[in-house]
């Protein structure tokens, strides 16, 4: 794993998820989402798509296979981190929203 891959890991990772979750562009997406999950009686898989910890896992596991590995041991890890990454940016990006609505 080189600094570059790994540079692509986290920022994909994050990116894709906050398009997922946030994004205009994807609304559609989430919609199909969350109507599927309604037509299956599973209305809780639809939350996926509203989650940065659910979706960024998801883009881990994606992210990770594509850019860092195909063993599954490591591709699960890359799953565990970007969940963390993506909530983490989340909060960080809310923080700095809160503080400068208060300036």
């Amino acid at each position: 794993m080189n600094a570059i891959s790994l540079f692509l890991f986290v920022f994909s990772t994050v990116g894709m998820c906050h398009i997922i979750v946030d994004g205009t562009i994807l609304q559609w997406f989430r919609d199909m989402i969350k109507t599927f999950a309604e037509k299956i009686g599973q209305p809780k898989i639809g939350s996926v798509v509203d989650c940065y910890l659910c979706a960024g896992t998801w883009t881990g596991f994606l992210m990770g296979y594509v850019w860092l590995t195909d063993n599954p041991l490591q591709v699960f890890a890359c799953g565990c981190a970007g969940g963390f990454l993506s909530n983490f940016a989340a909060v960080i990006l809310n923080y700095l929203e809160i503080g400068r609505a208060h300036v």
